[in-house]
């Protein structure tokens, strides 16, 4: 039954971009006028969860044609994750490679480093303890004079405090291995990206705009929590303004 459900839906919506909550609602009724309240807010969260619609901000969707962004895991990220994450038992933290940013510029960035990013209390502790390790070069929030000069190599580690409710995924660091470590999601990508240029200093002007250009067009944006992150980092008028004015196609009936 879940299928014709599906393909209906499909059908339905597809091509007429963007729709509301109510008008699917609508839709389901007709389907089964006898559906309850309850039995449509779980099936939204079904057709949701298995990918048949995207939530692209609460209460908007649209038919799933766009991929989630998943992530190269190496194992060298893997290896970087662990005195961390088993020293710093149960500290929140947040580890990802800037080389991945090659898969949306438009040229590939010669160079990439780390980020590490750890609750603020415990920055200069981490801080330690990787630069004990003696395996890396390990930099606490740098400035831009350092980031300029001296963060160039993939045994580069900038260690930053992480901002509180950050969007993040705990991710396999091999396929169906018991190994997980968290890593950012698409959205805190781009507005990491998009607020610290200090640290992105290489991925701004056209390169950002290619940034998001291809983010938007080929990926899933839950824009619900790409603005609720820009908040958190006091930016979220200039976001809106930002894509608004640069991707309106892209944006239009979402951003309000």
């Amino acid at each position: 039954m879940s299928k014709i459900i599906d393909h209906q839906i499909s059908k339905h919506f597809k091509g007429k971009g963007h729709f509301g909550r109510e008008a699917l609602s609508s839709f389901l009724t007709d389907l089964d006028p006898e559906i309850s309240e309850s039995a449509i807010t779980w099936r939204i969260h079904d057709l949701v969860k298995r990918k048949v619609i995207d939530q692209v901000k609460l209460g908007v969707f649209i038919i799933s044609n766009k991929e989630s962004y998943k992530p190269f895991i190496s194992e060298k990220l893997g290896r970087l994750s662990k005195i961390v994450a088993k020293d710093f038992d149960e500290l929140e933290y947040c580890l990802w490679s800037t080389e991945w940013l090659n898969d949306f510029t438009q040229h590939q960035l010669g160079s990439f480093f780390y980020i590490l990013e750890v609750e603020k209390d415990f920055v200069e502790e981490v801080f330690n303890a990787y630069s004990e390790s003696r395996q890396y070069r390990v930099y606490l929030d740098p400035k831009e004079e350092i980031m300029q000069r001296y963060v160039e190599s993939e045994i580069s580690i900038v260690i930053k405090p992480l901002i509180s409710r950050s969007p993040k995924q705990k991710v396999a660091v091999k396929e169906r291995s018991k190994d997980k470590i968290y890593v950012p999601t698409l959205e805190k990508i781009l507005i990491d990206v998009y607020s610290d240029a200090v640290t992105f200093y290489t991925v701004q002007g056209s390169e950002m705009h290619a940034l998001f250009e291809n983010a938007l067009k080929h990926y899933q944006i839950n824009f619900t929590k790409l603005i609720s992150y820009a908040r958190r980092r006091n930016k979220e008028e200039q976001i809106k303004s930002y894509l608004v004015n640069n991707f309106d196609e892209l944006v239009k009936d979402i951003l309000g």
